[in-house]
């Protein structure tokens, strides 16, 4: 069994800091086997990442898209994927470009893509993310749920902006082959599960503020 952290974001992320150097020191120090970087909108995160990451430690290149109905993760993708668009286009932009769609943070208000979406999307995807260390508790039971009910996997992620507080979340792989392939090919089997601990309030409340602050920075525009 190993386990990885399938969300986080570093300093290529607007919203964000912590190098791919740092995040990979303090995975490893917690005991982690692994991370996706899901920076947004951008793969230059991941990049980084496995330039850096020492051979005993699994970097799952990615990106946290923003599309017309809410945010999506694509893991294994090496290219941008168009942003803005709907969600069952996005999805599909990912599918071709070889990489693997995840729902992350099903619910959350802003970023969400909320249940009606992902029943209709529920056919071309292997999981959802059933744990987000930014989450509260009874919002990821409420996920976790879902996930069973529409019978997909689950995944588990930090959703860390700082590399202080990667590691809050995981995703716990039965396998232990550290490849790309063997942890994707468990995650479209369905054996995955996300679990982990909520980050502490003090930062979850900071960061409510950063984002609602950066969204009137933008115009009004959600990241």
């Amino acid at each position: 069994m190993i386990k990885i952290d399938m969300h986080v974001h570093s300093q290529y992320s607007e919203d964000a800091d912590g190098t791919p150097e740092e995040i990979i020191n303090v995975l490893k120090k917690k005991g982690l086997n692994g991370v996706a970087i899901t920076d947004h909108n951008t793969v230059e995160g991941g990049f980084r990442a496995r330039q850096v990451a020492p051979k005993d430690f699994l970097v799952i290149p990615g990106v946290e898209i923003s599309t017309q109905d809410g945010h999506l993760i694509a893991l294994n993708v090496t290219e941008n994927i168009p942003r803005d668009r709907p969600v069952d286009e996005t999805v599909d932009n990912i599918l071709d470009k070889g990489g693997l769609p995840i729902v992350p943070h099903l619910f959350r208000k802003m970023s969400g893509i909320k249940r009606p979406n992902l029943e209709y999307i529920s056919k071309k995807i292997p999981a959802i993310e059933v744990f987000n260390g930014c989450s509260l508790p009874k919002t990821n039971i409420k996920t976790a749920k879902v996930a069973r009910a529409l019978k997909l996997g689950g995944t588990g992620g930090s959703d860390s902006h700082s590399s202080a507080y990667v590691g809050y979340g995981y995703t716990v792989i039965p396998t232990t082959d550290l490849s790309i392939d063997s942890v994707l090919t468990e995650i479209q089997k369905k054996t995955t599960w996300g679990e982990g601990t909520t980050m502490p309030l003090q930062y979850r409340k900071d960061r409510m503020m950063k984002s609602i602050k950066q969204f009137f920075q933008r115009g009004f525009k959600r990241i």
